[in-house]
């Protein structure tokens, strides 16, 4: 019997997918902050008040 061992290098799409997961996130996590940050509508600065004050964002 012949044994048939196929070797395939997945080290390239492993970084892309790693490199494209933290880029996406990044974004993710500061458009979030960009958005509730400069939100001018009362009741999402008052339910996100005490976050921006204990991530020193500062809201007044």
């Amino acid at each position: 019997m012949r044994s048939i061992s196929v070797s395939k290098d997945f080290s390239g799409a492993r970084l892309w997918l790693r490199t494209s997961v933290l880029v996406l996130v990044g974004f993710l996590a500061f458009s979030t902050i960009y958005a509730v940050g400069l939100e001018p509508m009362v009741y999402l600065h008052d339910t996100f008040h005490d976050i921006r004050h204990s991530t020193g964002f500062p809201c007044h």
